[in-house]
């Protein structure tokens, strides 16, 4: 019977529903943590986008916007969090830094997010914010996806200069942030916050 499990299955959804219906209420995020976590990931996007572009059409040797690119961002992403009261991280199924490894939640949600994108849903849109518990603390948590462009391929796509290729492999030997295209999701923005 392959009727049977499928109806087991779906008894087995209609008692999550029930049990989900009737588990206490989450907490919402507060609004302006979500505002907070959207403009951390802004802010963070445009400075990016403008200095990488902006290298890119100058001309810029392409090992020399690598090397500005890598010194650089990290401090970006703690500079442009500590203002707002955040942790602003970047994440990805795929990464280049093994140190920027998704936690579950983040796998999770980024999974959700490449199936919406499948499913011809706007990125745009795509986001998600909640209150979750680890251990004994409640921390509110915002991811949001990356969509690749121009000035990501430059380092992430199929045609990276060699030399650039050269560096990443010494430096990034488990490097699997790679053979991107345009439109892809090349990971998420990833903010979270300790409520007190």
């Amino acid at each position: 019977g392959g009727m049977f499990w499928r109806n087991s299955r779906l008894a087995g959804w209609a008692a999550f529903a029930l049990l989900a219906a009737c588990a206490p209420e989450a907490p919402t995020p507060d609004p302006e943590d979500i505002n907070a976590a959207r403009q951390a990931a802004l802010a963070f996007d445009v400075r990016m986008r403008m200095d990488i572009l902006d290298r890119l059409e100058r001309a810029e040797d392409p090992v020399a916007v690598y090397l500005a690119y890598r010194d650089n961002v990290p401090g970006w992403a703690k500079e442009i969090g500590t203002k707002l009261g955040v942790d602003l991280s970047r994440t990805a199924l795929r990464t280049r830094n093994p140190s920027n490894a998704p936690d579950d939640w983040e796998v999770k949600q980024m999974e959700l997010f490449e199936f919406s994108r499948e499913a011809g849903l706007d990125p745009a849109t795509m986001e998600v914010a909640e209150i979750v518990t680890e251990g004994k603390q409640k921390v509110f948590r915002w991811i949001r996806p990356i969509v690749m462009d121009e000035a990501c391929l430059a380092c992430h796509g199929e045609e990276i200069d060699t030399r650039v290729v050269t560096l990443l492999n010494q430096e990034y030997p488990l490097d699997e942030a790679l053979d991107y295209h345009e439109t892809e999701f090349g990971g998420a923005y990833s903010v979270s916050k300790v409520l007190t």
